[in-house]
């Protein structure tokens, strides 16, 4: 008898275990396909608190709903925390990225249906261009009232450089060549998030929901390519995790709650970050931490970044060369080394990866340098990267060569360590219809100082990847004491300023550089 009720007793156990799985056992995926708009609860963990609220988590730029569970812990972390959770395919699921006002509609409507599926308030999580969208859904779509607090991991809310690289006239031919034009892509250029601020800050419906922002300074840890292709340009910028600098991570009336050694990707990873902003996974709109800024996040006095406050000035750009176009078979572009450049790094993108890459120094030598090859994984995705770094190079004419087997095109940017770092800076006047070069007239002989414009147009509308962009200003030549006149332009779109200077050092060695600044007009034909 005595055995008959101990194996009833261990039967019992057995069969409880399978009923409820202890918090920290593996937990199944939900079964998401893709389909935009399709949305499925998590397990329900067994050690579930009712007083807790829903996490539902929104992808980025290109992603979907696996990003938070394949090759992420993030979904078992937070099961283990004892949270309910959702996951929500958006447009980009699907492989057609939108804009924040195509997503955030779509979101707002599910918002909906999963507060009420679950009887109890949100706190949404978001990855990247997730932030942007979620908080279009908020403001835009009336969808506050179902959410309590937002965490943001690395969303551009003021946009991304690398947006306005893609629609600039050297990296155009290659971003149309790979698919990168889109209507999300348009949208997260660094002008048209301007606009996207202007509508969303000054809107009421704002001030209803926190958000709390966690940012990656880590683009150069990781060996994986897109972070460092796309860290090494926009470090032009600031610190960045290889996508988002950490100023444009911030929102306005939010909370930076961290800034980490992490690239964009590994800022979505539960064990990485889950810990760091569960305190704000609350079921009550919590008031803002009144804690310091974190130092690396640069702010004026109202806690906004000095980038977005000092909009009409870029003056961080001024060591980098920009080229690009197609190419057949083999290809070849030279550039300038000043003199006392401390080092150059050379990033040759290719939509495949080059057979042979040759960089050959001004004595007609080729440079051993080695040369790494990356696919990209994010900004201009499956695309080549070839970066060879070289430490105080000879001043004078280099050359790179590149051989493919079939035609393509590319992009090729050199990024300077040298004293003219800032020496030279775009100004834009207030009402944003002039854009002047100015000068270090300690540094540069401004006689000698020539600068190259021109002016390509992508109209406004739907549909970003279909529409063509336009030269409206072709190469013109100017000096260093005109404008580039953009008065005469009105119809709502983004113009992109391509401009190349060329002069001389002080010590009279020719030097060149390229800048870029894009102006969006809106459809009141205010400007941006």
């Amino acid at each position: 008898m005595k055995k008959f009720t101990t194996s009833i007793i261990l039967a019992f156990i057995l069969v409880i275990s399978f009923v409820i799985a202890p918090a920290s056992a593996a937990v199944s995926n939900p079964n998401l396909n893709r389909v935009p708009g399709t949305w499925s609860p998590g397990v329900t963990p067994a050690n579930l608190n009712a007083k807790l609220p829903v996490i539902l988590f929104v992808q980025g730029l290109g992603g979907n709903a696996g990003s938070w569970y394949d090759t992420n812990d993030m979904y078992q972390t937070a099961y283990n925390n004892g949270y309910q959770t959702a996951f929500i395919e958006l447009n980009d699921s699907a492989g057609t990225p939108k804009n924040m006002w195509d997503n955030g509609q779509l979101l707002a409507q599910k918002i909906a249906v999963i507060s009420q599926y679950f009887n109890k308030k949100l706190v949404i999580v978001a990855h990247s261009k997730g932030g942007v969208d979620t908080q279009a859904a908020l403001v835009h779509y009336n969808a506050y009232p179902y959410v309590t607090n937002v965490i943001t991991l690395s969303s551009p809310h003021h946009g991304s450089e690398l947006a306005d690289l893609a629609y600039s006239s050297w990296a155009g031919w290659l971003a149309d060549l790979i698919g990168y034009k889109n209507d999300a892509t348009y949208s997260m250029q660094t002008s048209y998030m301007n606009y996207f601020r202007s509508v969303t800050d000054s809107n009421p419906n704002s001030s209803y929901n926190k958000f709390y922002t966690l940012a990656g300074k880590g683009w150069a840890s990781s060996p994986s390519s897109s972070y460092f292709a796309g860290g090494l340009y926009l470090s032009l910028f600031g610190n960045n995790d290889g996508v988002v600098t950490v100023n444009s991570s911030y929102v306005p009336k939010g909370t930076t709650v961290k800034i980490g050694d992490w690239d964009h990707n590994t800022i979505r990873k539960g064990s990485t970050t889950f810990s760091l902003f569960k305190p704000y996974l609350t079921a009550t709109s919590t008031a803002s931490a009144k804690a310091a800024v974190p130092s690396d996040l640069v702010t004026t006095a109202s806690n906004k970044p000095a980038d977005a406050s000092q909009e009409n000035t870029v003056g961080t750009a001024s060591n980098l060369l920009v080229r690009g176009g197609a190419y057949s078979g083999t290809s070849s572009e030279s550039f300038l080394v000043e003199n006392d450049v401390k080092s150059i790094t050379v990033d040759w993108i290719s939509d495949q990866k080059a057979d042979q890459v040759e960089l050959i120094s001004p004595s007609g030598g080729q440079t051993s340098v080695n040369v790494k090859s990356y696919q990209d994984e994010q900004v201009f995705k499956n695309t080549w990267h070839h970066i060879a770094v070289v430490n105080n190079p000879k001043q004078g004419e280099w050359t790179l060569k590149t051989h493919s087997l079939k035609s393509g095109g590319y992009l090729m940017t050199v990024r300077y360590d040298s004293n003219l770092d800032k020496s030279i800076r775009l100004k834009l006047n207030d009402d944003k219809t002039k854009i002047q070069v100015e000068r270090d007239k300690a540094s540069l002989q401004g006689d000698k100082l020539k600068v190259q414009y021109q002016v390509d147009f992508t109209p406004e509308g739907s549909n970003a990847d279909k529409k063509q962009t336009t030269k409206l200003k072709n190469l013109a030549t100017i000096d260093s004491n005109s404008d580039v006149d953009l008065s005469d332009v009105s119809s709502p779109g983004v113009y992109q300023a391509s401009f190349v200077i060329k002069g001389q050092t002080e010590k009279g060695v020719p030097f060149e550089r390229t800048l870029i600044r894009s102006i969006y007009i809106d459809e009141k034909g205010d400007r941006h």
